[in-house]
């Protein structure tokens, strides 16, 4: 027999403040959850019914903390995906799936995936260390990008001429062609796990010029009705051919000539979607609750 949502258990996998506001979330449903956090004062640590000090990069620490759990969500990529597909294995749910994470945490994979799987992508060299990011030296202007651990702005650098080569990356990454792109989108989508798909209106993403990290945001975004039904088609065919079960952002640029290309996706609720929480029916935090949990999902208005 099917437990019920509430006779279930949820798992996530950090405690920060998309943790918490997921949290927030749940308590509409009477959701009984569980953090997991290497911060003994987390932003989730007094709202939740059991809070868990650990590392998640450790494999016995999140295997451990799952084993109590019917279900596990993620806040973060950066955790032991190992762990989760033994546990997965032993029949604990768990979503977004552990090898969907496993592809996003890589960005040298995710970029991979895009162009074997046919979907619009800038041009882009994978490269080992610096010294091979030197030898594409003719690629430039480009964006080198961290394979791992590179996040809000971390782990990217822009490379416009050879008198920037000396900040390329010593480890596995990719060289990104440098998108001459007139604005920076986001299309926030999800999917259940009978398969019915939702997506957000997109919305525009204002850069910090330093940072590297959204400022702030319009939504929705102001993009023609046509950019707008290509960017909601593109996180759909996203979604569908990961077969991933929760809430992905899509993050893309449209060029000056129109064309929609995807720069990163995160599966998890996203800082291009917390006006969801006043500005539509449903917010983003509800809907990844519904898609994981298999819900109907919400009304994206």
């Amino acid at each position: 027999m099917t437990k019920g949502i509430q006779e279930q258990k949820l798992g996530i996998l950090g405690g920060g403040q998309l943790g918490r506001m997921l949290v927030q979330s749940a308590l509409d449903f009477n959701i009984d959850i569980k953090i997991l956090d290497p911060d003994a004062n987390a932003p989730c640590k007094n709202i939740v019914s059991e809070f868990v000090v650990g590392k998640l990069t450790d494999y016995d620490t999140v295997y451990n903390f799952g084993r109590g759990c019917d279900l596990i969500s993620i806040e973060i990529e950066n955790v032991n995906t190992d762990a989760l597909k033994q546990l997965a294995k032993e029949g604990v749910k768990v979503y977004p799936q552990p090898e969907v994470v496993e592809l996003i945490k890589d960005k040298r994979i995710q970029k991979q995936y895009y162009k074997d799987n046919n979907i619009p992508t800038a041009e882009f060299i994978l490269t080992d260390n610096k010294e091979t990011v030197i030898t594409h030296k003719n690629f430039l202007p480009a964006v080198n990008k961290l394979g791992k651990e590179g996040y809000d702005g971390r782990g990217v650098q822009i490379l416009r001429s050879e008198a920037d080569l000396d900040k390329a990356f010593e480890a596995p990454s990719l060289l990104e062609k440098l998108v001459d792109f007139e604005k920076e989108i986001a299309v926030i989508v999800a999917r259940n796990e009978s398969g019915e798909v939702k997506t957000f209106p997109a919305v525009e993403m204002v850069f910090h010029p330093e940072a590297n990290m959204v400022e702030y945001l319009f939504s929705p975004a102001d993009i023609s009705a046509e950019i707008e039904s290509d960017a909601q088609e593109i996180a759909k065919t996203v979604i569908n051919r990961l077969g991933m079960v929760g809430l992905l952002a899509v993050e893309m640029f449209v060029t000056k000539d129109g064309k929609v290309l995807v720069n990163e996706i995160a599966p998890r609720p996203h800082n291009s979607g917390h006006q969801t929480i006043e500005a539509n029916f449903t917010s983003q935090y509800e809907q990844h609750l519904r898609a994981i949990f298999n819900l109907p999902l919400g009304n994206t208005d």
